[in-house]
């Protein structure tokens, strides 16, 4: 009898795609994505070209939030929607349309559907060697909303680099939005960024904060400040679980950085951005260094305050201006003592003083 191979443990899954696919264009509903990750999860790095991935109906029902009463005719009208769904993926010089899916495969009594890569995807699902991004499939299924996977993924992307800037309607058409949807930049940041912005600070092991970019009078860009969460070390005698920290504690936090946080202005100091960007700063460069840069920002910065900031830690722009600063003061205490009391020069003002107080002895000059 031949054995029967254990289905791998989805905390050991991990979806791998080329950058390319990443960033591709396409709109599918979150158990569109469930599935589609679920597929790319399945591929082993030595697969030459795909295979048919079986998905149970059970399962699948799971992901498409099917009515299990009506499994086999309601899982079958969903894949054929799928199989019309288009990615569309942009290189130099080339804009690919392809399908995800090129067929789904029902085989009567086996309660499985066999489905079916699209053979134009290959380049960028196997054999990969470079030039990739990771997820986890079990945090990936974890996510509530489809945005929420889109952007775990195209942050993951850049999850070295810490920061990421992306176009406005760029960012719109990854996300798979509408053109219909959501179209004042306020609704599209109430219902999809911060959304998104606070279910992954709940749930993933990276966080964003971002900035809002001006292009003329509206917002252009979003610039994406991205912070991987330190695990917890776990406590004997307790089961360990996968608690992660967004802040260090209050008491954790130097009294340098409480001083540097005594800069900031009050309705920035409660930013997460900023106060690690503090810390990482203050240990690497010195106490002065962070102080000077804090300073020209407060009298700097337009509207993106922690952008800002961010920008004049990593360049040190504070620099110049603090030299500027010291050698104007330098200049008006040489001559605030003449200067504004309205004498041409020091001599004509040591002249003065003379005479009045020789008048004041009674004697004439």
């Amino acid at each position: 009898m031949a054995k029967l191979k254990k289905k791998p443990l989805l905390a050991s899954l991990i979806v791998t795609q080329a950058n390319e696919l990443v960033e591709s264009r396409y709109n599918l509903t979150l158990g569109e994505q469930r599935l589609i990750f679920t597929m790319i999860a399945r591929i082993q790095p030595d697969d030459e070209d795909f295979k048919p991935y079986s998905i149970s109906l059970h399962e699948l029902a799971d992901f498409l939030g099917i009515n299990k009463n009506h499994i086999y005719a309601d899982c079958k009208k969903i894949t054929k929607n799928l199989l019309g769904k288009v990615v569309e993926i942009q290189e130099p010089g080339r804009l690919l349309q392809t399908h995800w899916v090129s067929s789904a495969d029902y085989i009567d009594g086996t309660g499985v559907v066999n489905l079916t890569f699209d053979p134009l995807l290959k380049p960028y699902l196997l054999q990969l060697k470079g030039n990739f991004t990771s997820s986890k499939l079990e945090m990936l299924l974890s996510f509530k909303s489809q945005y929420t996977m889109r952007m775990y993924t195209l942050l993951k992307q850049y999850e070295r680099l810490k920061e990421r800037e992306i176009e406005l309607q760029q960012l719109r058409d990854m996300l798979g939005i509408r053109k219909d949807q959501y179209k004042l930049y306020s609704n599209f940041r109430d219902r999809i960024l911060e959304p998104t912005q606070k279910e992954l600070a709940e749930k993933a092991d990276l966080y964003f904060e971002f900035d809002e970019i001006k292009h003329g009078r509206g917002v252009g860009a979003i610039r994406f400040l991205i912070f991987i969460k330190k695990p917890i070390k776990s406590i004997p005698g307790k089961p360990e679980e996968p608690l992660l920290e967004l802040l260090p504690p209050s008491n954790e936090i130097s009294s340098s950085l409480d001083q540097l946080l005594s800069f900031v202005p009050d309705q920035h100091k409660a930013k997460k951005t900023i106060l690690s960007a503090l810390e990482s700063f203050e240990k690497r460069h010195g106490f002065d260094y962070v102080k000077r840069n804090i300073l020209y920002s407060n009298t700097k910065a337009d509207k993106s305050y922690a952008g800002f900031l961010n920008n004049a830690l990593k360049e040190d722009w504070g620099h110049d201006w603090e030299l500027e600063n010291k050698e104007v003061t330098v200049k008006k205490k040489s001559v605030e003592v003449w200067e504004h009391q309205g004498f041409g020069s020091e001599k004509e003002y040591n002249e003065f003083m003379y005479k009045k107080q020789m008048e004041a002895y009674g004697k004439k000059v």
